[in-house]
């Protein structure tokens, strides 16, 4: 039987440390090598994030019964998975920020607070983990190895993107008779929501938080490209005297 899951637990947090040290291996093997391997790298894992998005899918409609319109990509961490997908393989400026800010911002608080359905040695749980480590890992990927430039205008750019995908998913929600990014109503169990005032104040909190977010984020980059600025396009190389 897999255990109780208990937030800042010694099992939780020992997750925590070995997607961490994941995310670091495999960034600072890519940030090492040069700008071309990097760009590889990255195309490599958007293959692989629309793989494993499939096979999560399929897992958790088969075996864990969860319906399928809960796995379509109206939450914001499953919609990274196809984002960050396309920021990877194509290095677009804006899919890179949008990726950067928006697991950051909210994925990390996954890692951090998270809400799995099962404790360990569940397959909800190894997926949730799994599945929120992979999407941070895309976003620190996007700053140290890919050398996304962040800026103040990628916050305002991010929070531009935020309000289109959420009217787009508040569509979604009537249509389908959902309630994706707690548009509706708030969630069910007890959440960090609940401090934040009842239906619909707790969308303006929300907001506000999210800016928040985006600006201690996008500061931590632009320190972060000022210790490590970014490599040539080129790839050039000091010649050896």
């Amino acid at each position: 039987m897999p255990e109780r899951f208990q937030p800042f637990g010694l099992l939780h947090l020992m997750t925590v440390a070995i997607v961490l040290t994941a995310i670091v291996f495999v960034v600072t093997y890519a940030r090492r090598g040069s700008l071309a391997r990097a760009h590889a790298m990255g195309r490599a894992i958007a293959v692989g994030l629309l793989v494993y998005y499939v096979i999560e899918t399929t897992v958790r409609v088969a075996y864990l019964g969860v319906p399928f319109a809960h796995n379509l990509p109206f939450e914001i961490c499953n919609a990274l998975f196809l984002i960050g997908a396309f920021a990877l393989y194509t290095r677009h400026p804006i899919a890179l920020e949008v990726t950067y800010l928006w697991a950051f911002a909210a994925t990390l608080h996954a890692l951090i607070t998270p809400t799995p359905g099962e404790g360990f040695p569940s397959v909800e749980y190894v997926r949730y983990f799994m599945a929120h480590g992979l999407l941070v890992m895309v976003g620190t990927f996007a700053v140290l190895a890919l050398d996304a430039a962040i800026t103040w205008w990628s916050l305002l750019r991010a929070a531009i993107a935020l309000q289109v995908f959420e009217l787009l998913v508040a569509g979604v929600n009537f249509v389908l008779d959902q309630n994706f990014m707690y548009l509706r109503r708030p969630p069910p169990s007890p959440t960090l929501i609940d401090s934040l005032g009842p239906w619909p104040i707790y969308l303006v909190s929300l907001e506000l938080v999210g800016i928040a977010s985006f600006a201690i984020w996008v500061a931590v980059a632009m320190g972060v490209r000022r210790v490590l600025p970014p490599r040539p396009p080129s790839d050039a190389r000091p010649a050896t005297p």
